[in-house]
């Protein structure tokens, strides 16, 4: 009788530890896949990090696109590049002068009227215009509401001198420039030239100053007899070398330096 009891009481004990491990078992199973990503939650996780990375991208590559141009030729050439936000994102050089011009500079991301400003004021463009020098400011742009205010600015800024004359022009002309490795301030230059001496080539003028290609233009226009096409010689009658880019400091209906010239441009005025 006793041994019944005893071989009772060890099945007994058997099926108690067969229960503590089942049980240690399924709880390792189930903790270790609720803890375990779900495959639909790891893609939608990779989704969001995909979309935000895209987002980040498309909004620095809008940011750092350029939507209108403003080249600056006296005998440094450079253009700004300007984006969408009137912001600059980019200050090429295209000579030597030029290229030092736009080292000194720290106006990337600034605000195109307060670079202008600055660019204009600085120590070399001021002996420059306090000279003989002639400086141009060509501006270009596709979107025509960014466009005429940019030219508005910039003619605003050309009413405190005597010698900086604005000219306005198509983005198409201007990768033409790029193209053949010269602002496009300068190149609007050559085309005026070239309509009077097709001859002269864009080699001729490259390495030329505002002036010295101006000048040339006045001289065909003298020997031809015909009106100044070239300079538009229109210029404010205070010649303040007080620089302010600001356009609301303009009187109504004045309208300062901006002839147009060249391929679309209207003829330029003459005193």
């Amino acid at each position: 009788m006793n041994e019944k009891w005893k071989s009772a009481f060890d099945q007994i004990h058997a099926e108690e530890a067969l229960k503590t491990h089942t049980k240690e078992y399924l709880s390792k199973k189930i903790y270790s896949r609720s803890a375990a990503p779900r495959p639909v939650f790891r893609r939608a996780a990779a989704l969001a990090a995909g979309l935000v990375l895209l987002f980040f991208i498309g909004g620095s590559w809008v940011f750092m696109t350029p939507t209108a141009y403003i080249s600056i030729d006296i005998n440094p050439s450079l253009e700004l590049g300007i984006n969408r936000f009137d912001r600059i994102v980019s200050v090429e050089g295209y000579n030597e002068d030029g290229d030092d011009l736009a080292e000194s500079l720290d106006i990337t991301f600034m605000n195109y009227s307060d670079a202008l400003d600055e660019i204009l004021s600085s120590g070399s463009i001021e002996d420059y215009l306090s000279g003989d020098a002639l400086m141009s400011l060509t501006v270009a742009g596709d979107n025509a509401t960014q466009y005429t205010e940019i030219l508005d600015t910039v003619e605003t800024c050309a009413d405190s001198h005597e010698n900086i004359h604005c000219h306005s022009g198509d983005t198409e002309e201007m990768h033409e420039a790029h193209d053949a490795g010269v602002s496009f301030g300068k190149y609007r230059a050559y085309l005026i030239l070239h309509d009077l001496d097709p001859s002269i080539s864009l080699d001729d003028i490259r390495s030329m100053t505002m002036r010295e290609i101006y000048d040339l233009i006045d001289s065909y226009n003298e020997n031809q007899g015909t009106e100044n096409t070239g300079t538009n010689t229109q210029e404010t009658e205070t010649g303040s070398s007080d620089t302010n880019c600001d356009p609301g400091s303009r009187s109504d209906g004045e309208h300062g330096h901006g002839g147009q010239h060249h391929g679309g441009y209207e003829e330029g005025e003459t005193d």
